[in-house]
């Protein structure tokens, strides 16, 4: 191929390092390079006979270049096709079941408001009714499918029965031959932890738990309080460090959601110091952006991060959670979608048996997809049609955007918030700190190919692993 015939990729983007030294990340291929301000020029001017062929040929390798006539927006949408198609051939099903619209404590921000009032439980009868809606699901009878459960709430472990019920049904489906295999997970406040929780939890393929926090003691207990005004904070701990000593299999994974705002992410720091003083920083940490009705991209109320903060204020936080030994992911990925609202083989099904898209329209009557009918068939509305036919690719802003590959057109809520209806962009957080999470990430993974106060300014001190060592030149792929 001539490099008259070549172009360079419409989904590669760059991060300034430093005057010479460049990375770029094409977000279609998930490929990773570092570049010189020479080798930049080359690509970014296309002039291509300048670059040694056994460069040029990496390039086009690792897509980084590529045919002057591939559509590169035809790509994703095939790649998206044959996703959908893989999990349809080998069915897989992701349930999240909203165990009860109940919950135990009285957060003033809430994001499920009066919902919480609508009270229920998912029973052990109507739970019959959703695996026989799981043996359904198969297109002859050696197609079995997996199946992943998220317990949701409310608080899913007020309904501890229909949350045990449900793992001891899977495992025995599981042995019986009806599914081919189970794993299941917690979103859980972490107040109602015992003994026979973490029992399934190590008997049953529980793989994930995670927990809300919301800062440091004085802070947490002034939010996520019970009914009758009492804090948290020191229960949750107690529970977590029961997790941690009791949880012994190695396939488990405890999650600490802390949730930000303004008003208290400079006090974070004191509660991550606190965790590891308290040996729980071996676990996963995520922070969670309270926000209001407003997109991330809207200036919202005082309180509110807004898409402007969040370059600032997330590699804040990772920095000081790496410091302390924390495991934090921030590597962009590419994904066939954006989460379970478009899948068509997820279902969030609430006590009622209705099924909404995902959890942050549960309860809310007019996005109803459908229902589980006693049969264990589902009848679908005419919304389940335009959830499941959601097309970020034909977005005329997404179409244009070079972030589509690890974006999918972003959260259809948060469309709604933004454009009054779901079937646009929903550009969510990763738009905001796509380049910073990636430095981070290559700054961990290869810390030889920053200077030492690159390592200190993004990571917060310089790691102590160094990794595998290789000399990078012009387009040699970071993997």
């Amino acid at each position: 191929m001539t490099s008259n015939n070549l172009k360079v990729s419409r989904y590669n983007v760059v991060i300034q390092l430093s005057e010479n030294r460049y990375i770029l990340y094409n977000t279609l291929r998930n490929t990773v390079i570092l570049l010189d301000r020479e080798a930049l020029d080359i690509l970014q001017n296309e002039n291509f006979e300048k670059m040694p062929n056994d460069i040029l040929q990496k390039a086009i390798n690792t897509g980084i270049i590529i045919d002057k006539n591939l559509d590169e927006l035809n790509v994703i949408k095939v790649l998206r096709k044959m996703n959908f198609g893989k999990k349809f051939i080998h069915p897989y099903i992701s349930l999240t079941l909203l165990m009860t619209y109940s919950c135990n404590l009285a957060c003033p921000y809430c994001y499920e408001g009066n919902r919480k009032h609508l009270g229920g439980i998912l029973t052990p009868k109507k739970i019959d009714v959703v695996l026989s809606f799981v043996r359904n699901y198969k297109l002859d009878a050696h197609m079995k499918p997996r199946v992943a459960v998220s317990f949701y709430g409310g608080e899913p472990l007020l309904n501890w029965k229909g949350c045990k019920y449900t793992l001891e049904q899977l495992e025995e489906m599981k042995d019986s031959g009806e599914i081919r295999e189970y794993s299941a997970s917690f979103t859980t406040n972490g107040t109602l932890i015992t003994d026979e929780v973490i029992g399934y939890t190590n008997e049953y393929n529980v793989t994930s738990m995670q927990i809300t926090l919301d800062g440091p003691k004085d802070i947490h207990d002034k939010r996520r309080i019970k009914i009758n005004g009492e804090g948290t904070f020191d229960e949750i701990i107690e529970n977590a460090k029961r997790i941690k000593e009791n949880i012994t299999k190695n396939t488990f994974y405890l999650n600490f959601r802390i949730n930000i705002d303004k008003t208290n992410y400079k006090r974070i720091p004191k509660l991550l110091e606190y965790l590891k003083n308290e040996k729980l920083n071996d676990n996963f940490v995520s922070f969670g952006v309270v926000k209001g009705d407003a997109p991330y991209s809207c200036h919202s109320h005082d309180i509110f991060l807004v898409g402007n903060d969040l370059p600032e204020v997330l590699p804040y936080l990772w920095r000081e959670a790496y410091k302390r030994g924390f495991h934090i992911r921030t590597r962009p990925n590419i994904r066939f979608s954006y989460c379970m609202y478009e899948n068509p083989f997820s279902y969030l099904i609430d006590p009622k048996l209705d099924v909404y898209p995902c959890w942050e329209m549960v309860g809310i009557h007019k996005y109803r997809i459908g229902r589980i009918k006693e049969d264990g068939t589902f009848e679908p509305t005419s919304f389940y049609y335009d959830t499941k036919a959601r097309e970020p690719t034909e977005f005329k802003e997404c179409k244009n955007c070079n972030f589509l590959p690890i974006c999918m057109g972003g959260c259809a809520a948060e469309s709604i918030r933004k454009n009054g209806h779901p079937n646009g962009p929903g550009c969510d957080i990763t738009r905001y700190v796509w380049n910073e999470g990636l430095k981070f990430y290559l700054a961990k993974r290869y810390p030889q190919f920053f200077k030492k106060e690159e390592l200190t300014e993004i990571l917060g001190q310089i790691p102590q692993n160094q990794v595998m060592e290789f000399k990078l030149k012009y387009g040699e792929g970071m993997k």
